[in-house]
Parts: structure tokens; sequence; C-alpha cells
């Protein structure tokens, strides 16, 4: 019992881990989703759905890439800053909202750690994407 317990602890630490690495991508992935799903829905094949979804991510990745070299405003950077941070956000509240859940009894301390992982995913894919972009 022991080992699983620690085993547990590891599996949730390496998923944290992943989820801040991962953050970056949660637009990118956002879209490729939205264009998939809809491509797919209107009766197109999944192979043309799949295909959509891998340019609607490039796509929307090089134009934030473009859009990060040419612009000249610090406004206009912290605007694709927060576009890219406030899915990761969403996502960090979700993945700690289900840890919270599975480890503490029902209160309102649930809610203030979810909110709480929220700001800690957004903060690191805004750092990340202040890095790659300088």
């Amino acid at each position: 019992m022991l080992i699983g317990f620690a085993l547990i602890i590891v599996a949730v630490f390496l998923c944290c881990a992943l989820l801040f690495r991962l953050s970056i991508y949660a637009l990118p992935l956002f879209v490729a989703f939205l264009a998939g799903s809809a491509l797919y829905r209107s009766g197109n094949g999944i192979i043309a759905a799949l295909a959509a979804a891998a340019i609607a991510a490039i796509i929307l990745l090089a134009a934030a890439q473009l859009a990060l070299a040419i612009a000249k405003s610090d406004l206009t950077r912290a605007a694709i800053g927060v576009a890219f941070a406030t899915p990761a956000a969403v996502a960090g509240y979700h993945a700690v909202h289900g840890i919270a859940v599975a480890t503490m009894p029902p209160s309102a301390w649930q809610f203030v750690i979810s909110l709480l992982g929220a700001t800690i995913v957004a903060a690191a894919s805004w750092t990340q994407w202040s890095r790659v972009c300088p």
C-alpha cells in the first residue's frame, strides 16, 4: 500500500509537470479541435478533419510568431500572451480541480486551490511565451 501511495504521488507530480510544459500549446490545441470537429461534423472524413486540425494549429502558431516579431508595442505583445495564457489557465483550473475533488472533502477550498492552480499554469504559459519570443 505504501508503494502504491508513493506511485500515485509521483504520477500526480508528473502530470502537473507535463501540464506546465505543454500549457503553451493550449490555444493551438483548442483551435485545432474546433477546426477538426467542425469539418468532421459537416460530413467530411476523419482524414480531412485531422488535416484541417493540424493546418489550423500550424497557422495559428505561425501567425502568433509573426505577430510577435512585428509587434513593437508592449501592449500588443501582452495581448498575444494573454490570448495564449487564457486557455492554459482554463486547462490548469480543470486539472487542479480534478485533483482537489479526488483528494479533498467538498468545501470552498477546492475552488480556491483550483483558482490558484489556474493562476500558476497561466503564469507558466506566459513565462514560456516570453522565453520563446523575446
